[in-house]
């Protein structure tokens, strides 16, 4: 006969753990003295040794118990079918993980000092983006309600990759007077893999965009708007009725967009 000690060693676990286990009527010691004192025997290794790996695997204690109660063929099978489906999506969440993790700290790098209400002409690759259902009241209440659909359905991870989000709104001749109204959608750039479920994309197109950087605010935004109207008359500049309205921080500080943006 093995002391509890020696058994726990020869089994690879603890003390403490045979003790619980004794507690709780999964594994009991093959003798208890008068003194308490718990003695083993050295073939309820193998039984000691498959319940610890159940455990490892994730088997509660009230399932392996079960397990010992049931005499089916297929009810470890069963068991461990659910252990394996549960260690699939804990595999599928880790990579989302990884991929959120490893966008973020590989963005594209951009040095440019920022300059408030400076038109400029910007460059822009095109670039993939999801996006939410369009906005009827515009009210902040609206905003935040698309705003939480739509990252519960895109995955609030993708808060955290760098990647660009922003508005965009419809607004002809970019018009400050219509800003205040105007129907928009969020928008979070995407990969072309990105599992994006129902929710519809929408690419970005390559091309010169004319461009001001601004405080989000109503006011500072329609400022912005008015320069840049100025700008695209003087320089017989044509635009489409799309205002691209992108975040240039991570940090959302108000309707769901940075404290300064790109417009």
């Amino acid at each position: 006969m093995l002391t509890i000690q020696k058994f726990a060693d020869l089994a690879g676990t603890t003390r403490r753990t045979l003790i619980f286990y004794d507690q709780k009527e999964l594994f009991k010691p093959k003798k208890v003295m008068d003194n308490g004192y718990r003695y083993y025997d050295y073939d309820q290794l193998y039984e000691a040794t498959f319940i610890l790996e159940l455990r490892r695997l994730g088997l509660s204690i009230s399932e392996i118990k079960s397990l010992n109660e049931d005499s089916r063929d297929d009810s470890l099978n069963d068991n461990l079918k659910s252990v394996l489906q549960q260690i699939n999506t804990q595999m599928d969440n880790l990579t989302i993980l990884k991929e959120t993790l490893n966008t973020r700290f590989n963005p594209v790098t951009n040095n440019e000092d920022i300059v408030k209400n400076r038109p400029f002409i910007d460059s822009v690759i095109p670039g993939l983006f999801c996006r939410s259902r369009q906005s009827v009241a515009c009210t902040e209440e609206e905003i935040a309600e698309i705003y939480t659909d739509f990252y519960e359905q895109l995955g609030k991870l993708k808060l955290m990759n760098k990647q660009d989000s922003g508005f965009l709104t419809q607004l002809p001749g970019s018009d400050a007077n219509l800003y205040s109204t105007a129907s928009f959608c969020i928008l979070k750039k995407v990969s072309a893999r990105t599992d994006t479920g129902d929710l519809p994309l929408i690419k970005k197109p390559a091309g010169d965009y004319v461009s001001i950087d601004t405080t989000n605010d109503t006011k500072n935004i329609c400022i912005s708007l008015q320069i840049l109207d100025e700008y695209i008359k003087k320089n017989h500049i044509k635009i489409t009725d799309k205002l691209w309205q992108m975040n240039l921080d991570e940090n959302f500080t108000s309707k769901g967009a940075s404290n300064l943006v790109r417009l």
